[in-house]
């Protein structure tokens, strides 16, 4: 994992080879939170990054009839979240109880849809039936990347942590 301050945000990358064993692909996510706090930008990337990855991968296709890898990218959402599906499929709003607007979209890569979720919550003896965000895609090659942003609606009203503080050092 690396992280860095930049003039866009702060910058965050990670990534597991959990697939590579069974798929030959590599997970790596990266987000950049901006300076102000409103939106969070993000990219996934699943790929075959070493020659023994493509070899695995390229083994697997024809067994899959060349249609691909299918993978989810799932953000789970608590509960007092009321999630729809917006623009034709392209973005799902997210109204708080706090009366703050957040809007996820995608690049349009992979499909987006809001699909049943739990969260599981101290202190209850059964889960909360919650929603998921669900972002689906296809690897048909060596790679496959999928990008997304969450951020706080333009009409949402500024709050006390959207502002930058004089006081940051980060900011000198």
């Amino acid at each position: 994992m690396q992280s860095d301050n930049g003039p866009d945000g702060l910058r965050i990358l990670a990534g597991h080879n959990g697939y590579a064993p069974t798929h030959g692909m590599t997970h790596i996510r990266q987000i950049t939170l901006s300076v102000d706090g409103r939106s969070l930008r993000g990219e996934d990337t699943l790929g075959a990054m070493t020659a023994t990855d493509r070899r695995r991968f390229d083994k697997l296709m024809p067994r899959l009839k060349m249609q691909g890898i299918d993978f989810d990218i799932r953000f789970h959402l608590h509960p007092d979240v009321d999630a729809t599906l917006d623009l034709g499929g392209a973005a799902v709003s997210m109204a708080l109880k706090s009366g703050e607007t957040w809007v996820f979209r995608h690049d349009g890569i992979g499909e987006l849809k809001l699909e049943p979720s739990v969260y599981l919550e101290s202190g209850r003896l059964k889960p909360r039936a919650t929603k998921q965000i669900v972002l689906s895609g296809i690897v048909l090659d060596y790679a496959c990347q999928l990008g997304w942003t969450l951020a706080k609606a333009h009409d949402t009203p500024n709050a006390a942590r959207d502002t930058v503080r004089e006081d940051d050092p980060d900011l000198s």
